[in-house]
């Protein structure tokens, strides 16, 4: 059994890691509460676009294949990951469910198509790291990010995979990232955003086609064309795509480690009990003990 100073040590220990859990718990608290509020307005933004892909595809009548990022090759013999992960780590199991949700996509594309070439794309500094730990190749990555998604480089690297798509340097760009639900569920992902799907593009399932007021009245005049509006959009469309995943990823994050944080603060309180209340159980016993020492002397004098 440890004495009463080792004990005691380890009560200031615990006592200074709680203290530091609960400051992190509360400043990934006030970060959350700013990525939420991005997130959301984000999302607003891409059902917008998505009413506006609806209106432009009713005029198009089903002729959107024939766009450059809209094409679908028919052997896919090179496949761009593009992978948005965390800055840092203590944010539970947050690095770890997206490094196995890339492992999963890649076994995947390697099953859908034999022989295909896989590359990547990284943004954040732990997929970079584990990379490099399973020596997995990749093309570029991003890892000293801005804390702020905004200031993120996210429009020249979506114009580079562009280039690389339109040229047949790529066929196919999947996104893997963590979906944001709630600062207690988030949910890695895996989507398909080149070729660009008009189906998911125009089709239900969207917040804006379930949600009260989609429907438009009267005619909607594109100018110079519909053609044209629709050629200038679906670039948006890509680069709102990969925004929001990033969006998504960093309240991910900033959830997961707020809740790491306040389940390692319990924790500390939790083991803060219980060291005290052996540290009293020592006292108790070494009081006893001297107490009986004294009273076995007392009775040897008399």
């Amino acid at each position: 059994m440890p004495g009463l100073k080792e004990i005691e040590s380890r009560l200031r220990t615990v006592h200074n890691t709680k203290k530091i859990t609960y400051a992190m718990k509360l400043v990934a608290a006030a970060k959350l509460r700013k990525a939420q509020e991005a997130v959301q307005r984000s999302r607003v933004y891409s059902d917008s676009l998505a009413g506006l892909l609806r209106q432009l595809s009713a005029e198009l009548s089903g002729n959107e294949s024939s766009y450059a990022l809209m094409e679908k090759r028919e052997t896919v013999k090179n496949v761009r990951l593009v992978v948005i992960g965390g800055a840092r780590g203590l944010c539970g199991g947050y690095n770890s469910n997206l490094h196995r949700k890339v492992e999963a996509a890649i076994t995947e594309i390697q099953s859908k198509h034999p022989g295909a070439t896989v590359s990547a794309t990284l943004l954040g500094r732990k997929p970079g790291e584990y990379f490099r730990r399973v020596n997995r190749s990749y093309t570029k990555a991003l890892e000293e990010l801005p804390e702020d998604v905004s200031r993120w480089p996210i429009d020249d690297v979506c114009r580079e995979i562009e280039t690389d798509f339109i040229s047949g340097a790529v066929d196919a760009v999947y996104l893997v990232f963590t979906r944001f639900k709630s600062a207690l569920s988030q949910s890695p992902t895996v989507e398909m955003i080149l070729p660009l799907d008009p189906e998911a593009l125009t089709g239900a399932g969207t917040a804006v086609a379930a949600g009260e007021g989609t429907a438009t009245n009267g005619v909607s005049i594109f100018e110079p064309s519909p053609q044209d509006v629709f050629t200038a959009v679906l670039p948006r469309v890509f680069r709102t795509k990969v925004r929001q995943a990033a969006l998504d990823a960093k309240a991910s994050e900033t959830g997961a480690r707020m809740t790491a944080m306040d389940a390692a603060t319990k924790n500390a309180g939790e083991l803060m009990k219980t060291l005290t209340r052996l540290r009293n159980k020592l006292r108790q016993g070494k009081i006893t003990s001297q107490l009986l020492d004294i009273v076995g002397g007392a009775e040897a004098i008399s």
